[in-house]
């Protein structure tokens, strides 16, 4: 209770986090506004599936936008009771408690819990699907159990895009869970009937993957009808392919290295190939808030540790299950962590549906330490089991030292007392708030705006607005002045919020013919309204 009021409080403060603004709360809000779903063409991540976005639209509605928080926070509290049903029904009630606090308090889940983001759903959402899958195998394969998991596979996979993952690993798992067991009692000379199983396996499988991609359906279709790609913007140059430039003989194809995590964390953050493999242990004790190369997130290294410490070999298995559910829950969990490490940048929140099984292997991992002190004598068991304790009172430790830590850096004490109001809170975090504040107050109903280089920070934004993604891009191998300006106005835009200070850094680095072009624009076209933390409203006024 004490972990879950410490998080409803810091929760209790004006969205700043910046996918929030820039995606799950501005694209629904958007929706509102428009009066239902449509497509928003200057905005990729508008293409992105939507089951959690969807549920914010009950709070934005009624204006209470801290509470789409609660409802992110709300999945967090299913995992942890699916969790502690998980552990209850194999261990004990204590271990299940024991294994639901963990999971609530590492930082990761904290961080997702007090903000507005969709993680938390994908990682319900997966662990369920896995749960189901592994009391489908302990149930002796009854179809309502596994057309439940694919039900809540379909549903991660319409929360987020990191849910397609789970399609090969738990299509992978039915097989071999079928398979193994309808085979155990089978002489191995019976190679038919181990082969009928096996098959038998695989059309699990499909009815599990065919349910899922049926509830995710809804997404493919819009995007298909939109963009032609079921899964933009993924693979769109599979799905709609370039048209193949003309080269002549005398001109040489530029090859364009393949921009994969070892790339990038090769070009980017100069670490070695070593040090890109062994990102899976690495994200245990290296993780920081706000800091990609620190994979943008903070876990728990007992988390690690304590999942190693649950393949020790016990006096006897916790369950007559154990090894199969350990072993299931191991590879899910590994399976996925190195699928994300392969992703061009590696984010701890990506790897959010490993952490629930990795949650059961901790507390499994917890149960064979308590084992292996309880068959020592003496003294030495006495030592065994306070070194136990106290290891447990050290991971809580950790958990409990970042909420703590949290309180520091959100500072929910400050709004909540009214010593802060709503505006000078956001713009605490987000510099460019006292401009966007000040353009729903002046700009009249029908302004069209176009935000540039503000991050993509759009929520706050109370008019018609969009993004011009492409707006530093040259057409045709060149920069025009006729270019820009047709950027500018390509979505009848009246306005321009724009930060000066990411508008000047970027046109330090062009050469002075392609810097006068944009400056000229902005200084031909273009007066100042408002301006503020060097961030500048401007009207459009195109000679």
């Amino acid at each position: 209770m004490l972990a879950t009021g410490c998080i409803v409080i810091l929760a209790s403060v004006p969205p700043v986090s910046r996918d929030a603004l820039i995606h799950h709360l501005a694209v629904p809000k958007m929706y509102l506004r428009h009066g239902g779903l449509y497509e928003i063409a200057s905005m990729h991540f508008s293409y992105f599936p939507m089951n959690m976005d969807l549920l914010y639209l009950v709070p934005l509605y009624f204006k209470i936008d801290i509470a789409a928080k609660y409802v992110h926070f709300l999945f967090a509290l299913f995992c942890a009771g699916l969790i502690y049903r998980y552990l209850r029904q194999t261990l004990n009630r204590n271990y299940g408690l024991l294994g639901a606090l963990f999971f609530l308090t590492l930082p990761v889940i904290v961080k997702l819990s007090v903000t507005v983001y969709v993680d938390l759903g994908l990682i319900f959402f997966s662990w369920a699907s896995l749960y189901l899958i592994i009391q489908w195998h302990d149930a002796g394969f009854p179809p309502r159990r596994l057309i439940l998991a694919g039900i809540a596979c379909g549903l991660a996979l319409g929360t987020k895009y990191n849910g397609l993952l789970l399609l090969p690993i738990l299509g992978t798992l039915i097989p071999i869970l079928y398979a193994s067991e309808k085979n155990r009692a089978v002489f191995h000379e019976n190679f038919r009937l181990r082969y009928k199983n096996a098959f038998a396996g695989l059309g699990w499988s499909a009815i599990f993957i065919v349910i899922a991609l049926i509830l995710f359906s809804p997404w493919m279709i819009r995007n298909m009808v939109w963009k032609g790609n079921p899964v933009y913007p993924l693979y769109n140059s599979v799905f709609n392919p370039p048209a193949q430039p003309v080269f002549s003989e005398t001109v040489e194809k530029e090859e364009t290295p393949a921009k994969n995590a070892f790339w990038m964390r090769r070009h980017v953050y100069k670490e070695s190939f070593w040090q890109t493999l062994s990102i899976p242990v690495r994200a245990f004790f290296q993780g920081q808030d706000d800091n990609p190369r620190y994979f943008d997130g903070r876990l728990n290294p007992f988390l690690l540790l304590l999942s190693l410490a649950a393949f020790i070999r016990a006096r006897q298995p916790c369950f007559p299950a154990f090894t199969t559910h350990r072993t299931v829950l191991a590879l899910f969990a590994l399976l996925f962590i190195l699928f994300v490490l392969f992703q061009t940048d590696f984010r701890i929140r990506y790897m959010g549906p490993a952490i629930p099984p990795l949650v059961v292997l901790s507390v499994f991992g917890i149960r064979n330490l308590s084992d292996l002190a309880s068959r020592q004598t003496g003294a030495i068991k006495k030592a065994g089991q306070a070194a136990v304790t106290a290891v447990v009172l050290l991971a809580l430790f950790l958990n409990g030292h970042y909420v703590y830590s949290q309180f520091s850096h959100i500072r929910p004490q400050d709004y909540l007392s009214g010593a802060v109001d709503r505006g000078a809170y956001i713009s605490r975090f987000r510099r460019e708030y006292p401009v966007i504040a000040h353009a729903n107050k002046v700009l009249p109903a029908d302004a069209r705006v176009l935000c540039l280089s503000i991050g993509d920070r759009t929520y706050y934004l109370d008019r018609d607005l969009h993004l011009a993604e492409d707006f530093y891009d040259k057409t045709g191998g060149r920069y025009s002045e006729a270019d820009v300006i047709n950027k500018l106005t390509r979505y009848n835009t009246t306005h321009v919020i724009i930060d000066r200070g990411v508008l000047f850094d970027w046109l330090r680095t062009l050469p002075t013919e392609d810097r006068a072009v944009f400056l000229n624009v902005f200084k031909n076209n273009t007066r100042v309204l408002y301006e503020e933390n060097n961030v500048l409203l401007l009207e459009l006024a195109l000679q």
